[in-house]
């Protein structure tokens, strides 16, 4: 009898926490970032600091979900 997880098994719930860190991660960040910071909030700064902003932070959204659909296609083959 075979002890512990099989090896497809775990490769993919490691897949699963690791898009989970990653997407929490950008979120903490970016939310963090734009209200602590107030770059979120429209009016507090120039308003080209608050489209530079939200220019970014569909950059870096546009990045994890490329990042994700690589990491998730390269296992799966």
């Amino acid at each position: 009898m075979e002890q512990g997880w099989d090896s497809e098994v775990s490769a993919f719930f490691i897949r699963i926490v690791n898009a989970i860190a990653v997407t929490v991660i950008w979120m903490l960040t970016a939310s963090t970032v734009g209200l602590y910071a107030g770059l979120a909030v429209p009016g507090r700064y120039a308003t080209w600091v608050t489209v530079l902003f939200y220019a970014l932070l569909a950059i870096s959204f546009a990045a994890l979900v490329r990042y994700l659909r690589k990491a998730w296609q390269k296992n799966n083959h």
